[in-house]
C-alpha cells in the first residue's frame, strides 16, 4: 500500500474533494493544537505533523504520537458560514470529530470502530476494547464570545505494537494491527476532514443519530463525582451529548464532562 504524507499529497486531495483548509505540514512539531493556538487568521486551518514530541491528552495528560505510522493533525474553526461559533456548540465538536473518523474508517477500510464516551475510537479484541484514535477539543472564549475552536486527532493507522511505549502496548492497537494490513495516510486524514466538514453544517439531530449508531451504550462503567467513584450503566445521550448513566441505586444521572471506565 503507497503510504506517503506530505503537503503534496494532502494537498492535492483537500482540492480534489474542494475541502478549503489553508494547510500547514511538518516532519515533527511538539503539538499540532499548540501550533493552531500559535497561528492566527481567519481562513479554517489544518496542521498536519508526522509525529509530536509533546502531543496533548485530555486533563493535561501526554498522548504519544511519535509513531511514524500514525497520523496526528489538528483542525482550526474559527468561522462557520461567516457567523461566530456560539458557546453552545462547542460541546458538539468533539461529538463530530469522533463521529468524522468513525464513517471514515467504515467506508476507506471496511472497520467499524465503535465511541467510547465521549470521543475515543475504540476496537473490540477477545482481550477487550483497544484504542485508536483519541480527541482533543480547546476553545478560545472572550466576553461570551467563541475566537476559534481546535480539534486535535491523534489516530493509529501503521503503526505496529512494537512502535508503543510498555504502558499502553496493552492498551492501544492501530487499524494494521488490527487487520494485519498497510494503509494510505493521506486518503484517511482526507477521509475525515470531508466528513467533519459535512457534519459541521448537519442539523443537530442528525449529528446526534450518527453518534449514538456508534456510542457504546448498555455497557456497565465506573465515573468519579463529587471524591467517589460511581458505578452504574451507560443507558443514553440527551440534546446535548450528555451521556445518561442509570446507577446501581438512585436516579439517573447525567454525566456533562470528565471520563468514564468500563466495567
Amino acid at each position: 500500500m503507497f503510504d506517503l504524507l506530505n503537503e503534496y499529497e494532502i494537498s492535492n486531495r483537500l482540492k480534489e474533494k474542494k475541502l478549503n483548509y489553508d494547510l500547514i505540514f511538518k516532519k515533527s512539531t511538539d503539538s499540532t493544537n499548540s501550533d493552531a493556538k500559535r497561528i492566527s487568521g481567519e481562513n479554517n486551518l489544518l496542521i498536519v505533523a508526522e509525529n509530536q514530541a509533546a502531543g496533548k491528552g485530555r486533563y493535561g495528560r501526554r498522548f504519544y504520537s511519535e509513531s511514524n505510522g500514525g497520523l496526528y493533525f489538528t483542525l482550526k474553526i474559527n468561522q462557520i458560514n461567516n457567523i461566530n461559533i456560539n458557546i453552545g456548540d462547542i460541546t458538539f465538536f468533539p461529538l463530530i470529530a469522533a463521529v468524522s473518523v468513525s464513517r471514515a474508517v467504515l467506508s476507506l477500510c471496511n472497520t467499524e470502530l465503535p465511541i467510547k464516551w465521549p470521543n475515543d475510537l475504540l476496537y473490540k479484541t477477545s482481550s477487550g476494547y483497544k484504542k485508536l484514535c483519541g480527541i482533543l477539543t480547546e476553545a478560545s472564549i472572550s466576553a461570551q464570545n467563541v475566537s476559534y475552536v481546535i480539534i486535535g486527532i491523534g489516530f493509529n493507522i501503521n503503526s505496529d505494537i512494537t512502535d508503543f511505549p510498555d504502558d499502553i502496548k496493552n492498551t492501544a492497537s492501530s487499524l494494521k494491527i488490527i487487520s494485519g494490513k498497510k494503509y494510505c495516510r493521506a486518503d484517511i486524514l482526507c477521509g475525515i476532514v470531508t466528513h467533519f466538514t459535512q457534519l459541521l453544517y448537519a442539523p443537530r439531530g442528525h449529528l446526534l443519530e450518527e453518534y449514538k449508531k456508534r456510542l457504546l451504550l448498555d455497557i456497565d462503567i465506573s465515573f468519579p463525582q463529587n471524591g467517589k467513584i460511581i458505578k452504574g450503566r451507560a443507558v443514553n445521550i440527551n440534546e446535548n451529548g450528555n451521556l445518561i448513566v442509570k446507577p446501581e441505586n438512585g436516579e439517573e444521572i447525567v454525566i456533562q464532562s470528565g471520563e468514564i471506565n468500563f466495567i
